[in-house]
C-alpha cells in the first residue's frame, strides 16, 4: 500500500484508535469522502441487513453514522481479534495527520476547521 496509510471513521474510532475497517492508501481514502454516498451525503442510510451486499456491522458496533469523519494517516498499524465478538480490529500507530469533516446544512461532507 506504500509508506503510508489512512483510517476513516467517527470521532469515537478516533479516540478509541480502533477501526472496524481496515486502512486505504490516504488518496483512496479521501476520494471515499466524496464519492461513498454513505459517507458523502448526511441523509443517506446503511442498506438493510438483508440486501445483498449490505455488510455486516460487527457485533457490540452501534452502527450509527457520525455527524464528522475523521481521516486520520499514520505509517503503521496491528490487528486484533475480539473472540467474544468474532471480528477483527484494526489498530493504527499514533495518526501524524488528521484531516476533519463535517455535514454542511445541505446535508454534505466538507472539511471542518479542526485539522491538524
Amino acid at each position: 500500500m506504500g509508506y503510508w496509510v489512512a483510517f476513516l471513521g467517527g470521532p469515537r474510532a478516533a479516540e478509541l484508535m480502533r477501526y472496524a475497517d481496515p486502512p486505504g492508501h490516504p488518496e483512496c481514502m479521501a476520494a471515499a469522502l466524496s464519492l461513498c454516498p454513505h459517507i458523502a451525503l448526511g441523509r443517506h442510510r446503511r442498506a438493510h441487513a438483508d440486501r445483498p451486499g449490505a455488510g455486516i456491522i460487527p457485533q457490540g458496533s452501534h452502527g450509527d453514522k457520525p455527524d464528522r469523519y475523521l481521516l486520520g494517516i499514520t505509517r503503521d498499524y496491528r490487528t486484533g481479534f475480539i473472540p467474544e465478538h468474532g471480528f477483527t480490529v484494526y489498530l493504527p500507530a499514533p495518526f501524524e495527520t488528521v484531516r476533519a469533516y463535517a455535514y454542511g446544512p445541505d446535508g454534505l461532507l466538507r472539511p471542518a476547521t479542526d485539522t491538524r
